[in-house]
């Protein structure tokens, strides 16, 4: 019996250097929630590369690299119903900026 395994000629191999005790924390975090380190890294490029958003309106997922912003408030702007932070109370663009700030270091500032 002949048993032919294609490889998804599109994945390659990807060698980094992290943290040991982050990279050891992670490994077992990842296998309490089923998934692999390597699916975890991808998923992370994926965002650095295509960053997509939920408006807090109307739930359209969008391509943040593509979105225009309010200049009045700085926000992107729903491409669907064309929100921004202007259309939100004071207290929700607080709390919607400090969620803002942890994908920024998580994305941007380590």
């Amino acid at each position: 019996m002949l048993v032919l395994i294609r490889m998804n000629t599109s994945r390659v191999k990807l060698t980094i250097t992290i943290d040991k005790k982050i990279l050891n924390e992670a490994k077992k975090l990842a296998v309490k929630k089923h998934i692999p380190i390597s699916r975890l890294v991808e998923n992370y490029l994926s965002f650095f590369v295509k960053p997509k958003f939920y408006c807090f309106k109307c739930g359209f997922n969008f391509n943040g690299s593509n979105a225009k912003i309010c200049p009045k408030c700085g926000w992107m702007i729903c491409p669907k119903c064309k929100a921004c932070g202007c259309n939100l109370s004071r207290e929700t663009s607080v709390a919607v900026f400090y969620m803002r700030k942890v994908c920024e270091e998580l994305f941007l500032e380590r």
